[in-house]
C-alpha cells in the first residue's frame, strides 16, 4: 500500500502545471512534461485502473464480511371443484444472513491478492508514466532538431539565393555564361524545396508533441528551448545497483510473482474444510383477502419464525481436481519465476549496451559541434573566395552542402545522445527525478 501512495504522490506531483498556460503558447520542456502528465491518454487510463483497483480493494469484496437479504414473496392458490371456488393465499416476509467462517483463511489470502493488485495498478502507471517522459523529451528535441535543420536550410537557401543573384550581376557585366546562370536556379531551387518539405517536417513533430501532452489541434504550441544536451557521466556500478533497485519493470515483476505465488496458496486452502452460517427471521401472513374459507372476516392469520444454521462440508474426493489445480499452479509461478530471471539478465544486457553507447556518443558530439564550427568557417571563407573568382561555383555549391551535412549530422548525434540518456534513465528508474 505505501508503494501506491508513492505512485499516487508522484502521479499528482507531476501532473500540476507548472505555470498557467492560457496566456502563453510558449513551453518549456518541463512545462510540457507537466501539461503532459495531466492529459496524456495512457496517463489517464492508467489512473482509472489504479482507482478500479482501489475500489476492488475492499474486505468485503474477499469475502470476509457476510451477506443479508430481504425476501418478501406472494403465494397463491385457486381451486375450483364441483363449483366450489377455494382461494388460499399468504404473504412471506424475511431476512436471511449468510457469512462464510472458515475456508482454509482464504479470505485472507485474497485480500492480501487485491492488495497487491492495486499495487500492481500502481506500478503500471508509474511505468506509463517513465514512457510518458521519454517519449515528450525525444519529441521535444526532434522538434527542436527540425526547427534547427529549418533555419539551416533556410540559410543555405539564402546563400544560394544570393549567389543566384551574384551570378545574374555578372552576366549582365557579360562575366558569367547562362550555363553558370542555370546551375546556380538550379541550386536555389532545389533549396528552397528542401526548405519547404522542412516546414511540413517541422509542423508534423509539433503536432506530434500535442498528442502526447493531449492539446487540442487548434492550440498553438511554441518551443521554448535549444538543441544542446550535456548528459554529465555514470559509473557503471552505480547503474547497474539501480537496474535491481528501481527499475519499474523489475518491480512490477516481482508483484506478478507476488501474485502468482498467492494463487497457488488460494488453491492449497481448497483442501480444506468450510464452515457457514446461516441464520434468519421471517414472517407468514395469511389475510382474509387471500382466502375465501376465512372463518372469522377480517382475520389475518400469521406466525414468525427463526432459524440459525450451521453447516461444515469437506471435499473427499473431486475427481483430483483440487491436486491438478494446485499443480499448474506451482508450474506458473516457477514459469513467473524464470520470467523474473530472464527479464534481469536481458535488462542488464541492454543497460551494458546503453553505457557502452552513450559514452561513444558523448565523444561524437563533442567532434560534430567542432565539426559543424569548422564548416562554418570553411563555407564563410569559401563564399569570399567565390566572389574573389578564387573558386568557382561547384566548389562553392561543394561547401555549401557539406556545411548543410555536417550540421545536420551534429544535431543528429545530439539527438542520438538524448535519445541514448533517457534510455539510461528509465531502465535504472531515474526519469522521473531526471526531469522533476
Amino acid at each position: 500500500m505505501k508503494q501506491t501512495i508513492t505512485y499516487l504522490i508522484i502521479t499528482v506531483l507531476f501532473a500540476l502545471p507548472a505555470m498557467a498556460q492560457e496566456d502563453s503558447s510558449t513551453y518549456t520542456l518541463d512545462q510540457l512534461i507537466s501539461e503532459s502528465l495531466e492529459n496524456n491518454y495512457d496517463i489517464r487510463v492508467g489512473r482509472t485502473d489504479l482507482e478500479i483497483s482501489e475500489l476492488n480493494n475492499t474486505i468485503g469484496n474477499a469475502g470476509m464480511l457476510p451477506s443479508l437479504m430481504w425476501e418478501s414473496s406472494l403465494n397463491n392458490s385457486f381451486n375450483d371443484r364441483y363449483d366450489a371456488d377455494n382461494q388460499s393465499g399468504s404473504l412471506q416476509n424475511g431476512v436471511r444472513l449468510n457469512w462464510v467462517l472458515f475456508k482454509g483463511f482464504s479470505a485472507l489470502i485474497r485480500k492480501d491478492r487485491l492488495e497487491t493488485l492495486e499495487q500492481l495498478s500502481g506500478g503500471n502507471l508509474a511505468l506509463v508514466v517513465e514512457n510518458t517522459i521519454q517519449a515528450v523529451v525525444m519529441a521535444w528535441y526532434r522538434a527542436l532538431m527540425a526547427k534547427e535543420q529549418l533555419e539551416l536550410l533556410k540559410e543555405v537557401m539564402q546563400l544560394s539565393e544570393d549567389r543566384l543573384g551574384y551570378m545574374e550581376d555578372r552576366r549582365d557585366l557579360g562575366a558569367a555564361t547562362s550555363y553558370e546562370i542555370l546551375q546556380a536556379r538550379t541550386a536555389y531551387l532545389t533549396d528552397k524545396s528542401a526548405y519547404l518539405e522542412q516546414e511540413v517536417a517541422v509542423i508534423s513533430t509539433i503536432r506530434e508533441l500535442k498528442y502526447l501532452a493531449g492539446m487540442d489541434e487548434g492550440v498553438s504550441l511554441k518551443l521554448d528551448g535549444e538543441m544542446d544536451f550535456d548528459g554529465g557521466e555514470y559509473a557503471l556500478d552505480e547503474l547497474l545497483a539501480q537496474l535491481d533497485n528501481s527499475n519499474r519493470s523489475i518491480q512490477n515483476q516481482f508483484l506478478n510473482l507476488a501474485l502468482l505465488e498467492k494463487q497457488r496458496v488460494l488453491e492449497q486452502r481448497a483442501r480444506y474444510p468450510s464452515l457457514n452460517a446461516n441464520a434468519g427471521a421471517g414472517h407468514d401472513v395469511h389475510p382474509e383477502s387471500l382466502n375465501s374459507n376465512s372463518a372469522t372476516p377480517g382475520f389475518s392469520d400469521g406466525y414468525f419464525s427463526y432459524f440459525a444454521n450451521f453447516s461444515l462440508s469437506f471435499t473427499l474426493f473431486d475427481g483430483d481436481r483440487i491436486n491438478r489445480n494446485i499443480q499448474i499452479a506451482r508450474m506458473e509461478e516457477a514459469i513467473g519465476q524464470t520470467n523474473l530471471e530472464e527479464m534481469k539478465h536481458r535488462l542488464k544486457n541492454r543497460l551494458l549496451n546503453l553505457y557502452d553507447t552513450y559514452q561513444v556518443r558523448r565523444e561524437l558530439v563533442e567532434v560534430g559541434k567542432e565539426n559543424m564550427e569548422t564548416a562554418r568557417v570553411n563555407m564563410q571563407l569559401s563564399e569570399e573566395k567565390f566572389r574573389a573568382g578564387a573558386i568557382n561555383s561547384f566548389n562553392y555549391r561543394d561547401v555549401q552542402l557539406g556545411y548543410l551535412q555536417t550540421s545536420i549530422n551534429y544535431y543528429r548525434s545530439v539527438l542520438n545522445l538524448v535519445d541514448t540518456h533517457t534510455d539510461l534513465v528509465r531502465i535504472t528508474g531515474g526519469i522521473v527525478e531526471e526531469y522533476e
